[in-house]
């Protein structure tokens, strides 16, 4: 009988009671001991891993989508006729008249000629053509 010992804990014939050395409850007075949801705790992290995901996929696709229209613009404004040497940071009036797009100095204000304009351009110092403003082209 002495070389029975108890059932609530641990011992081997190599450590003894080696019970405080593990890291689960090892007697029914031991802190309670609670096995993880680990399908829960995935699905959350998925779930959490999805969201993050396309929030930045959302956001490429965002730049993308900004990326291209200042191509459009600044290929628009370099295709059109104009008679002088742009100024970085100067605002340009861009209008459309027959068919043929045309820069000028002169803004749609001034001229009392809204009909045709396409839009406000300002040339950056990377010679891209960043849009101020636009409006519907009448006509």
């Amino acid at each position: 009988m002495s070389d029975k010992k108890p059932d609530l804990v641990v011992w081997s014939k190599e450590k003894g009671y080696y019970s405080k050395s593990l890291e689960y409850p090892t007697s029914l007075g031991s802190a309670v001991f609670e096995v993880p949801n680990v399908p829960l705790f995935r699905e959350k992290s998925s779930k959490k891993m999805m969201d993050t995901f396309n929030q930045e996929k959302n956001e490429i696709v965002d730049q993308v989508k900004k990326l291209y229209e200042q191509y459009n613009d600044s290929i628009m404004v370099w295709e059109s006729k104009f008679n002088f040497e742009p100024i970085v940071g100067k605002s340009y009036f861009l209008y459309n008249f027959g068919n043929k797009d045309t820069l000028s100095l002169i803004s749609p204000e001034e001229w009392d000629k809204i009909e045709g304009f396409v839009g406000e351009f300002k040339l950056n110092s990377e010679n891209k053509w960043l849009r101020i403003n636009e409006r519907k082209i009448s006509g």
